[in-house]
């Protein structure tokens, strides 16, 4: 008990400062990609620290799972390094027993990857694209400015209203729009904006205001009266909003049959298994000699973490392609990757060397067999 508690605070105490890192690196590239989309005009600019927030929750999907591998990993070499291991397994203490101590470790932390993966995750996803498309329907309305110029379309169309009493109302207003092969002018002293209920589209309507069309220095001007007119502007409503699969609860896309929805579900039940699986493989490959040091392994474990989660999105990927069935799927890395996990670990058990030596021993007497018959 006192040893299994030593090295699960050892772990989580390695988790603090590692998650602290990655954390920081993740939130500075969130914050600098935000940035430039409030400066590209892809979304507001009050909206930019809901943003961030919600970036983060969604990496934190993939942080963790990095983050307890390698603090299994750097915490546990440190052991070696130092010699405590030996000393531990002097006291019978082997690599079953650290095993389990790890294992307590890994289980709290699954409800949380349980958490992130299917609920938070795609929670803000949700929110994040709720929040583009809403501000993509508002920013034709959001632009337009009382005594400016409103330009839209590289200048195609330049709107200008002296006052709006109210957000959809606008007084002493003109509008100049740019065709190809003419240019038309509205003008009125009142225009209000009004939405099409069914589509969500929106209109600039002038009432009781004067057209002209034509081409700036020819005397073929048309002019025109009217009671109302209604030019239709750029942003649209939302109405109705279709999220992502990326943004879609678990249970919608556990009820779904499309290849694409089976394989986002495979993918996020995949961010658990890979947590799992790699916390426990760090386990035999933390075992180094006390001259490499702890980061001796810290190569070889960021390599192994880049090849499950590439060969994850190469599954994903022939899943929604429908290049290999939804019964294989994703499973096949998990499996692989766990087969290494038995491999590793027989090996530090030292089975197989076990084997190697009877084999060993079984080619010897052969020999000598064969020595025997030829003298």
């Amino acid at each position: 008990m006192i040893i299994r508690d030593y090295v699960i605070k050892e772990v989580l105490r390695t988790f603090v400062g590692v998650f602290f890192v990655l954390f920081l690196i993740i939130l500075s590239t969130q914050l600098l990609k935000a940035l430039s989309a409030v400066a590209h005009g892809k979304i507001a600019l009050d909206f930019l620290l809901s943003l961030i927030a919600l970036k983060n929750i969604e990496s934190l999907t993939l942080i963790i799972p990095l983050t307890l591998f390698l603090s299994i990993l750097l915490a546990l070499s440190r052991l070696y390094k130092d010699s405590e291991m030996i000393a531990l397994s002097a006291c019978g203490i082997g690599p079953s027993a650290l095993l389990r101590s790890i294992l307590w470790v890994v289980c709290s932390f699954i409800f949380i990857e349980i958490a992130l993966a299917m609920v938070l995750g795609p929670w803000a996803s949700y929110k994040m694209q709720y929040a583009q498309e809403s501000f993509k329907s508002d920013v034709a309305l959001e632009l337009i400015t009382a005594g400016q110029f409103n330009i839209a379309n590289d200048g195609q169309r330049v709107l200008y209203a002296e006052q709006m009493p109210k957000p959809t109302q606008l007084e002493n207003v003109f509008l100049h729009v740019e065709n190809k092969e003419t240019e038309s002018v509205m003008a009125s002293d009142d225009a209000m904006i009004e939405t099409n209920a069914k589509e969500g589209t929106r209109y600039i309507v002038f009432k009781k205001g004067n057209r002209y069309d034509g081409i700036p220095g020819m005397l073929n001007y048309r002019f025109i009266q009217f009671e109302r007119y209604g030019v239709l502007m750029e942003g649209k409503q939302l109405l109705d909003f279709t999220p992502e699969r990326e943004s879609m609860t678990s249970l919608a896309l556990w009820s779904s049959k499309e290849l694409a929805y089976q394989a986002e579900l495979q993918w996020r039940i995949s961010q658990i298994l890979m947590m799992f699986i790699l916390a426990i493989i760090a386990v035999p490959l933390s075992k180094t000699a006390p001259r490499h040091g702890r980061y001796g392994k810290m190569a070889l474990a960021i390599l192994l973490y880049i090849v499950y989660s590439n060969l994850l999105i190469v599954a994903m990927n022939w899943v929604r392609k429908d290049v290999v069935p939804p019964n294989i799927g994703m499973w096949w890395v998990h499996v692989l990757f766990f087969t290494l996990f038995i491999i590793l670990f027989l090996r530090q058990l030292g089975w197989l060397n076990t084997f190697r030596s009877k084999k060993s021993k079984q080619g010897n007497i052969a020999s000598e067999f064969d020595d025997l018959v030829d003298a």
